[in-house]
C-alpha cells in the first residue's frame, strides 16, 4: 500500500468536487454561448441588428466562462499547494523516523530534492494537470452535444478528425514520460553536484579543481540542453496536433455547411465551438507532460517512503535512568552514573543508545521503560544540530515549554559563554546553520547548555568534542553539579587526560557485564 498522500482527503475533496460541478458549468455557457452565436450571425444575415437578449447571452456566456475558468484554476491551485504541503509533511516525517546510518549514505542533495523538484511536480500535477483533465471529461461531451443539437451533420465532421487527434496525441505521448525521467536525472545530477560543491567552492579553487569543475558543468549543460530540447519538442507535438485536427475540423465543418446549405449563424456557431474546444484538448496535452514528471517523481518519492522508518516515542521520566545494552558485548550503567566508554567501543554505540540509529543484534534497555520508548535524551554528537536563527533559538531548539531568559542567561554564564549574549542584540544575536560562527568550543558548550536546561535524564556526549575545549574536566564538572542525569562518554581515555580520580571502563571481555567494572564517578 503506498504511503503517499490521498488526494481526497481534508480540504482537497470540496476542492476535488467543486471542480467537475465548473467543468458542468462551463459546458451550459458554452451552449448558451453557440446557440447566442448562431442567433446573433442569423440576424445579421438577415439585414437585422440582434437582438438585446441575444447579446445579453453571448456577452454573459463569455463571461460565465471565463469566471468559472478563473474559478476552477483557482481551487486547482489549492488542491496542488494542499498536496504539496501533505506529501512535504510525509516525507519529512519518514526522513526523521529513519536511522541516521541509513540517512548517511544517502547524498543529501538528492533527499534535498524530495523537497524541490518532486513537490514541484506534485503541485504542477494534481494543480493544474488533473483539474483540466476533469473538466475536459464534462466539456469535450458536453461540445460534442452542443454540436450535435446545432447540426448533426456538422457534429460528425467535426468529431471525426478531432477524435482521430486524441489517438495521435496518445502514440506521441507514450515516449514522454521517457524523456522525463531522462531529463531529470540529468538535472538532479547537476543540482545534487552543486548542492555539495558549493559549500566548499574556497577548499575546491586551493586544490585547483575550479577550472575541471567549470568545465564538468560545461559539459552536463549541453547533455542537458539535448534531452531538455527533446523532453519540450515531443510536448510541443501534442499541441501541434492539436492545432491541426482543429484545422481539419474547421475545413470539414465547411465543405459540409456549402453541400447541405446550412444556415451561415449555424456554421458559425460551430467553428465557435470548435475553437473553444483548442483550449482544453492543448491542457489535456499539457496535463499528459504533468503526469509524466509526476510519475517519475512519484517513483522516487516511493522509494523513500519503502525506506524502514518509525517514529521516536520519548518519554521524560524527570530522574536519572538506567542503561543495559544486550549485544556483542553487555553494558549496564547505573543510573545516576559518569561512565566513560574506551576508544575502541564500537563507534555507532552512542547513536543506538541515542535511538537515532538500530542494531538487529543489539537491545538497549533504559529501566523499565517498554521496548521502543527512549528516556529524555542530550545527545552531544560528531555534530551540532544547530538551526540558523537566534542564540536563544539555538540553545532552546527543541525544549517546551522555552525557559526565562534570565535561566538561558544564567546557563551560558555557567558554561563560560555569557559573551555570547553581550552586546545590543543580546539573545537575539545570529546563529548560524550547524555553529559555523563558533568556535569548536563554543559550539560544545552551547549544547551543554542546551543539556542543562532541558533536564534529560541521560546524557551521551562523543569524546572528541570535549577533548576540543581545554577546560573540558571542568566541563565536566559543571555538568555533573547542574544535572543528575546519567552521563556515558565514548571515546579517548578521559581518565588521565581530564581527571585523576576517572577511571574507564574495561569493554576488552565481550559478553561480559561491565556494569562489574568499576564505572566513573566525578572526584
Amino acid at each position: 500500500m503506498s504511503q503517499l498522500p490521498e488526494l481526497m482527503k481534508g480540504d482537497r475533496v470540496k476542492d476535488a468536487v467543486l471542480i467537475p460541478v465548473l467543468g458542468i458549468l462551463q459546458a451550459v455557457a458554452l451552449g448558451f454561448g453557440a446557440f447566442a452565436t448562431r442567433d446573433a450571425f442569423t440576424a445579421l444575415h438577415d439585414g437585422t441588428l440582434p437582438s438585446n437578449a441575444t447579446l445579453a447571452w453571448l456577452f454573459g456566456a463569455g463571461a460565465t466562462v471565463a469566471a468559472l475558468a478563473w474559478l476552477m484554476r483557482l481551487r486547482a491551485e489549492a488542491i496542488g499547494q494542499s498536496y504539496a504541503t501533505a506529501l512535504r509533511r510525509v516525507l519529512y516525517a519518514h526522513i526523521a523516523g529513519m536511522s541516521l546510518s541509513t540517512l548517511e549514505k544517502r547524498r543529501v542533495g538528492a533527499l534535498s530534492l524530495r523537497f524541490v523538484g518532486d513537490l514541484s511536480a506534485a503541485r504542477n500535477w494534481f494543480g493544474q494537470g488533473l483539474p483540466p483533465i476533469l473538466s475536459a471529461l464534462v466539456v469535450l461531451p458536453g461540445a460534442a452535444t452542443v454540436l450535435y443539437l446545432l447540426d448533426p451533420r456538422l457534429m460528425q465532421m467535426a468529431v471525426v478528425p478531432l477524435a482521430l487527434t486524441l489517438a495521435m496525441m496518445t502514440l506521441v505521448a507514450i515516449g514522454l514520460q521517457a524523456r522525463h525521467r531522462k531529463l531529470r536525472t540529468r538535472r538532479a545530477n547537476i543540482s545534487i553536484s552543486m548542492m555539495e560543491r558549493i559549500a566548499i567552492a574556497p577548499q575546491l579553487d586551493l586544490m585547483g579543481r575550479t577550472g575541471h569543475e567549470l568545465d564538468v558543468l560545461d559539459q552536463d549543460g549541453a547533455s542537458l540542453r539535448e534531452d531538455a530540447l527533446a523532453r519540450i519538442g515531443r510536448a510541443s507535438s501534442l499541441r501541434f496536433l492539436v492545432d491541426i485536427g482543429a484545422g481539419a475540423a474547421a475545413v470539414l465543418v465547411f465543405l459540409t455547411a456549402g453541400r447541405h446549405g446550412i444556415a451561415p449563424g449555424t456554421v458559425a456557431a460551430s467553428l465557435a465551438i470548435i475553437a473553444i474546444l483548442v483550449t482544453p484538448l492543448k491542457e489535456l496535452a499539457g496535463a499528459w507532460d504533468r503526469f509524466c514528471a509526476w510519475r517519475v517523481a512519484r517513483g522516487k518519492a516511493e522509494t523513500l517512503l519503502q525506506t524502514p522508518s518509525q517514529r521516536r516515542r520519548v518519554k521524560p521520566l524527570g530522574r536519572p535512568v538506567s542503561v543495559r545494552i544486550d549485544g556483542h558485548r553487555q553494558i549496564f550503567v547505573s543510573a545516576g552514573d559518569l561512565v566513560a566508554l574506551p576508544a575502541d567501543a564500537d563507534d555507532d554505540l552512542l547513536r543506538l543508545i541515542a535511538g537515532i540509529d538500530h542494531s538487529a543484534s543489539v537491545r538497549v534497555h533504559y529501566d523499565d521503560l517498554p521496548a521502543g520508548d527512549l528516556p529524555a535524551i542530550a545527545y552531544l554528537g560528531h555534530q551540532a544540530p544547530v538551526l540558523q536563527g537566534t542564540l536563544r533559538r539555538a540553545v532552546t531548539l527543541g525544549l517546551a515549554p522555552r525557559p526565562s531568559k534570565d535561566k538561558v542567561l544564567a546557563a551560558l554564564k555557567a558554561f563560560g559563554i555569557a559573551h555570547l549574549a553581550d552586546g545590543s542584540k543580546g539573545l537575539r544575536q545570529r546563529v548560524s546553520e550547524g555553529a559555523r560562527n563558533l568556535s569548536v568550543a563554543e559550539a560544545l558548550r552551547l549544547e551543554l547548555t542546551r543539556a542543562v536546561l532541558g533536564a534529560p535524564d541521560l546524557i551521551l556526549i562523543e569524546a572528541h568534542r570535549l577533548a576540543a575545549d581545554p577546560n573540558a574536566a571542568a566541563l565536566l564538572r559543571q555538568l555533573r553539579q547542574a544535572t543528575g542525569a546519567t552521563i556515558i562518554v565514548r571515546g579517548i581515555d578521559i581518565a588521565t587526560a581530564w581527571h585523576k580520580d576517572l577511571r574507564v571502563v574495561s569493554s576488552t571481555a565481550s559478553r561480559k557485564m561491565l556494569s562489574s567494572r568499576p564505572s566513573i564517578t566525578a572526584g
